[in-house]
């Protein structure tokens, strides 16, 4: 496989990777829930592709030249015989500062393109001139710093993300310790942050946060299950293993033996 990957500094706390992937053979990937979402631009069609809410009918790698994939929290399978993709690596709150859309409307599912850019038509000119990968990254770095919405709740949204992140790292959620009582903000008002920001619950997301951090700890060679779940913040190993089950549909040590050198990414 043929991977190339350039951080656009632009974007900081948005984006996170500028992405191109390749591989000419036949074969399938299954990619776990990763707590990020993407705008992908395939270059091929695939033969198939398997999630929670989309069918095989509106498949949108073979429907459209470009679409933005929402917050999955199932594995997402696909079958290809060539496989050659463009994508941006976004984190959740990219969503609604850089299209205005609610992250929860699109949980699971994807959106077409042309429907959330307005300059769609001059984008695929651009990616598609022959231009080098370095020059199409930077193309798209420069586009979506031009169409970000700088708003307070942005700023807001980010500094609820580091602050799960941190309470993850430190061990530090239980009884008591939620992002609502801590940030000092109503239910209510904690709802909709996260619902619009991060296309779930505040519970639901720091899950999914858990998950990600573990299946990354999965990948440090000679660390032990137990270790690895408690990276991810799981008290003990009976928990780690029910809750990786919930999102990768498989468990820790089933993963550990197909996983590729990129954690969440299994090629069949």
């Amino acid at each position: 496989m043929v991977h190339k990957a350039y951080i656009p500094s632009k974007l900081v706390g948005i984006v996170d990777l500028i992405w191109e992937q390749e591989m000419e053979k036949p074969g399938t990937f299954t990619i776990l829930p990763s707590g990020k979402v993407e705008i992908i631009f395939p270059f091929y069609p695939v033969k198939q592709l398997q999630a929670v809410k989309i069918s095989a009918r509106d498949n949108p790698v073979n429907n459209y030249s470009c679409f933005l994939s929402g917050l999955h929290t199932r594995p997402l399978k696909m079958e290809f015989d060539r496989f050659h993709a463009l994508g941006i690596q976004m984190k959740p709150v990219s969503v609604k500062a850089l299209f205005g859309i609610p992250l929860s409307k699109i949980r699971n599912y994807f959106v077409e393109g042309s429907l959330i850019i307005d300059d769609f038509a001059f984008i695929q000119e651009q990616l598609f001139s022959g231009k080098t990968f370095l020059e199409r990254a930077k193309c798209l770095e420069d586009f979506l710093l031009s169409i970000i919405q700088e708003t307070s709740e942005l700023h807001e949204a980010l500094h609820l993300d580091r602050c799960i992140r941190k309470l993850i790292h430190q061990n530090q959620f239980g009884a008591g310790r939620s992002v609502q009582n801590m940030m000092g903000y109503s239910r209510t008002h904690t709802f909709r942050l996260f619902n619009d920001w991060f296309g779930t619950s505040a519970h639901s997301y720091q899950n999914l946060i858990q998950f990600v951090r573990a299946t990354a700890a999965l990948h440090q060679p000679g660390l032990k299950l137990t270790a690895a779940g408690l990276y991810g913040g799981y008290y003990d190993q009976s928990h780690f293993i029910r809750k990786f089950q919930a999102y990768a549909a498989m468990t820790p040590g089933a993963y550990r033996k197909q996983m590729s050198g990129l954690p969440g990414l299994l090629f069949g």
